[in-house]
């Protein structure tokens, strides 16, 4: 098993009133699967994401990822997980704009110092993948939607990661440009990389192997 959640709980101030997020939520994910967890805006699946990516933690649970205690971690080997492990991809792309594709790949390996000949092949071997060689010394403003979530998903695959986390990968973009990134997953998987994928679109969850609904706090 690859990670495993249980028993989460996450919960918000807001004011006087506490906000309940996540309410005892349980998740295995084996190495090499698919899923998809669907939900209603505010249904906590981001959440649920950052979490798992090391960018929140829970009010309380358990979570191990590669035999890792993720909550027993200090903020520092979090930091290492997350830079050599994981690979995120977002709805709003989140590009450097004053970097081009390559800069943009690179940026991972900024935080992991890994060795500058090996990052360099692997950052013209991710942007290869997405097929973007030809925009590869292009910067954010002149690509498209459909090109930029390519760009973002090299980066996430840049430092070929045990798990690639994308919050509604195809939420800003056209149908076309949808159906090239959801093909890009599919290939993705196919090599044998985990995927978590958080979408409201049934279309999109189709291609999972294995699709959650969460609702209120809860995943089913």
């Amino acid at each position: 098993m690859l990670l495993e959640v249980k028993n989460l709980y996450k919960s918000y101030q807001l004011g006087q009133n506490k906000i309940s997020i996540l309410q005892g939520v349980d998740l295995s994910v084996a190495e090499g699967e698919f899923i998809s967890i669907m939900g209603t805006s505010g249904s906590g699946k981001s959440t649920l994401l950052h979490i798992l990516g090391g960018l929140d933690t829970p009010d309380k649970g358990v979570y191990t990822f590669s035999t890792k205690n993720m909550l027993s971690l200090s903020d520092t080997e979090r930091s290492w997980i997350r830079a050599h492990w994981i690979g995120f991809v977002f709805q709003t792309f989140d590009l450097l704009p004053e970097l081009d594709v390559v800069g943009n790949v690179s940026l991972p390996f900024l935080y992991n110092r890994a060795d500058s000949e090996q990052s360099v092949e692997q950052v013209e071997r991710a942007i290869e993948k997405v097929g973007l060689t030809h925009r590869r010394l292009h910067r954010p403003l002149e690509l498209s939607g459909g090109e930029m979530q390519r760009v973002a998903i090299a980066r996430a695959l840049a430092v070929q990661p045990k798990l690639i986390l994308a919050d509604e990968p195809t939420g800003n973009l056209d149908s076309k440009n949808s159906q090239i990134i959801l093909n890009l997953f599919q290939e993705l998987h196919l090599a044998g990389t985990t995927i978590i994928m958080v979408t409201h679109d049934e279309k999109v969850a189709a291609i999972s192997e294995r699709t959650l609904h969460m609702n209120d706090g809860w995943l089913q």
